[in-house]
């Protein structure tokens, strides 16, 4: 039988970008000291958060200008840039800004519901405490809604056939991902709490290139 596959290629196209990264430099036990010692006022309940939860998401969502937030903050920049500059980003012709920073704090039992994040080209989750079992974050292709048929078995799992990705939580790790992407998390099922710092990323063209072409 004649190998009808032999001189053909198989394109993978439109693929999603997630960064899954370690941040060694920061210190966890005092990041996680600096939230829970955050003026109540600055905390509320978060209306994604299903279950016990506070946040400090549409009160005090400026951490990045906090000083005791500032390492974070530097490290996060460094795998921002790292991060767009793989996808293609030209950085020579706009400055990427963190705009808004803000700390969950979920108890057992509590999960994030599906979401996106508007008016952002790129946001993440940093763990700064994340028990065994406290709840992957889990990606929805964005693909998916569009498929009007599929196949009904698939033989192996392929970046064909993924229909969600999951990523575990461990304190130091940060993820990165378009704004645009849907995500969830799991039920926190560890009898601990949760504490992720999340935040939002713009792009700001520089003056001299507003007139120029973009991409698209």
């Amino acid at each position: 039988m004649t190998d009808t596959t032999a001189t053909a290629e198989l394109l993978s196209l439109f693929p999603t970008g997630i960064l899954v990264a370690s941040i060694p430099e920061v210190d966890n036990a005092a990041l996680a000291r600096a939230i829970r010692s955050l003026p109540p006022a600055s905390t509320q309940a978060h209306g994604l958060i299903s279950g016990d939860g506070v946040s400090t998401y549409g009160t005090g969502h400026n951490l990045h200008k906090r000083p005791e937030f500032k390492t974070l903050v530097d490290a996060l920049g460094l795998r921002l840039t790292g991060f767009a500059r793989e996808l293609g980003a030209d950085l020579d012709r706009m400055n990427l800004l963190m705009s808004d920073c803000w700390s969950n704090i979920q108890q057992p039992g509590s999960h994030v519901v599906q979401h996106r994040h508007p008016n952002s080209i790129i946001s993440g989750a940093y763990y700064v405490e994340a028990p065994v079992n406290c709840g992957r974050i889990v990606f929805e292709s964005p693909l998916d809604s569009h498929r009007m048929t599929d196949f009904p078995y698939y033989a192996r799992q392929t970046a064909f056939a993924m229909k969600r990705y999951a990523v575990d939580p461990v304190p130091g790790r940060v993820v990165l991902f378009p704004s645009w992407l849907s995500h969830r998390t799991e039920v926190n099922q560890s009898n601990a709490e949760r504490i992720v710092v999340s935040f939002n990323v713009s792009a700001h063209i520089t003056s001299a290139d507003r007139e120029r072409p973009r991409a698209g």
